[in-house]
C-alpha cells in the first residue's frame, strides 16, 4: 500500500479552512477541514495535525477575531479509517466563546474528506455545558439542528434541533448528553463526512461539547452472498 501524506491550507471567502491530506486502502481520504464562520469580525485559523498513523491524525487549532473577543477552539480532536471493520470515526471537542458586546452567530465545521461505497451504520454522541459569564439572561439557541452528522452535505442525524436554552447571571447550565448507535443510511459518500455545530450565542456566553461520530460500511446483499459461499465451501474442505 502506498501512502502519501501532504498538507496544505485553503482560504475561501469569509471561511478559511486548513486541510491534511491523507491516502489509504480501503478509504480513499484526503484528510480533516476544519471551518468556522461567524456574524462576528472576520477572524483567521490555525491547525496542528499529528499523524497518529498512516490512517488516523489528530488535531487542535482555533479561530479567533482580533483582540479574542470571539473565539472557537478545539483540542484532540481525532479523524481516521479502521481498514480492517470499515469504519470511520472522527470526533469535534469544541469551545465556543463570546465577549463581544452582542449576540453573535457560529458555525463550525470538522469534515473528513473521502469516498466510501455501500450502506453504512452510523453511531455519535453528545454532550455539553453553557456558561454564562455576563450580568444578564444568556442564551443559547439555534435554527434547525445545532449538531449535524453529514454525508456529503446532507444530515443523517441531528441533535439539539431548534434549541432554546437559557442560563442565569453567572451560572452553569447543562445542554445534556444525547447517544444513537446503528442507525441504518443508504446511499455512498463522495465527498465527506463532517459534524457540524450551528448555534446563537449571548454576548459573554461560552459553550462547550464532546461530540463523537462514526460510520461503518455494511456489506452489500452481493458481497454477503460471495461471503456465505466462501464459508460454505470451506466447510465442505474441512469436513
Amino acid at each position: 500500500m502506498k501512502v502519501n501524506i501532504k498538507n496544505c491550507a485553503v482560504i475561501l471567502a469569509g471561511t478559511m479552512s486548513l486541510i491534511t491530506s491523507v491516502a489509504t486502502a480501503g478509504f480513499t481520504s484526503s484528510g480533516c477541514v476544519y471551518t468556522v464562520t461567524s456574524s462576528a469580525a472576520g477572524g483567521s485559523l490555525s491547525n496542528i495535525t499529528t499523524d497518529l498513523s498512516p490512517t488516523a491524525w489528530m488535531n487542535s487549532g482555533g479561530w479567533q477575531t482580533a483582540g479574542s473577543t470571539a473565539s472557537v477552539t478545539w483540542v484532540n480532536n481525532i479523524g481516521g479509517w479502521n481498514s480492517v471493520t470499515a469504519a470511520g470515526f472522527m470526533n469535534a471537542n469544541i469551545v465556543v466563546r463570546n465577549n463581544t458586546t452582542l449576540t453573535q452567530d457560529f458555525v463550525f465545521t470538522a469534515a473528513m474528506n473521502g469516498t466510501a461505497t455501500g450502506s453504512f451504520l452510523i453511531s455519535g454522541s453528545l454532550g455539553g455545558e453553557f456558561v454564562n459569564g455576563s450580568g444578564s439572561l444568556g442564551q443559547l439557541t439555534s435554527t434547525g439542528p445545532l449538531w449535524s452528522a453529514l454525508f456529503d452535505g446532507v444530515a443523517v442525524r441531528t441533535e439539539l434541533n431548534n434549541a432554546l436554552l437559557f442560563a442565569p447571571p453567572l451560572q452553569v447550565l447543562s445542554v445534556g448528553n444525547f447517544n444513537f448507535s446503528n442507525i441504518p443510511v443508504s446511499g455512498s459518500i463522495g465527498q465527506q463526512a463532517a459534524i457540524r455545530f450551528s448555534l446563537r450565542l449571548t454576548a459573554g456566553g461560552e459553550v462547550s461539547f464532546t461530540s463523537a461520530f462514526s460510520f461503518q460500511v455494511v456489506p452489500a446483499p452481493a458481497a454477503l452472498a460471495v461471503f456465505a459461499v466462501a464459508g460454505l465451501f470451506g466447510s465442505r474442505r474441512r469436513r
